[in-house]
């Protein structure tokens, strides 16, 4: 990053004769969860927390992550 900083955001570790994965793509939030007076405008323009957030989870390419991360998990194959 241009800090200096690494994020991670999943990681892989094994375990034995398995793996465990972690994946850290944001968060989401509801009307009771949400704690977040504001957003970045790249959220929603004009800064206002929406009521309800998915973020990333509600995005084709991280539905194909978890796919991916199933097969892998599971062993299937393509």
């Amino acid at each position: 990053m241009p800090d200096g900083k690494t994020r991670v955001l999943g990681y892989t570790r094994e375990v034995r004769a398995g793996a465990v994965t972690y994946v850290a793509l944001g968060h989401c939030h509801s009307p009771i969860s949400n704690v977040q007076p504001f957003v970045d405008s790249s959220v929603e323009p004009a800064g206002k927390t929406p009521q309800v957030f998915r973020g990333s989870w509600e995005t084709a390419e991280f539905e194909m992550l978890l796919r991916n991360a199933i097969g892998w998990g599971t062993g299937a194959r393509p």
